[in-house]
């Protein structure tokens, strides 16, 4: 394994832990931008799970049914994202 390895993977989960934590005490847009910048870069699966998150924690206050958007955007994201990652960016 490569340095280059360890590297890619220590800002994946940089970005995760940042969006994580900017869902729960930073402004609203943090945890999106952190979706969009791991979608560009990685085939991520953690998308999906923190717009998950992010509805769970804006969304539960409100009264009947809500879309949850952010989830539905992330996995959005991943797919329509995945030949752009394919055709221009390194794995």
């Amino acid at each position: 394994m490569s340095i280059f390895f360890f590297q890619s993977n220590g800002v994946r989960l940089l970005l995760i832990l940042l969006g994580v934590v900017g869902t729960l005490f930073a402004p609203w847009w943090v945890s999106p931008l952190c979706m969009i910048l791991l979608s560009l870069r990685y085939p991520a699966w953690e998308v999906p799970f923190l717009g998950l998150l992010i509805d769970l924690v804006w969304l539960s206050g409100g009264s009947g049914f809500s879309v949850p958007l952010f989830t539905i955007v992330g996995v959005c994201m991943v797919w329509i994202l995945a030949p752009l990652r394919e055709q221009f960016l390194i794995r």
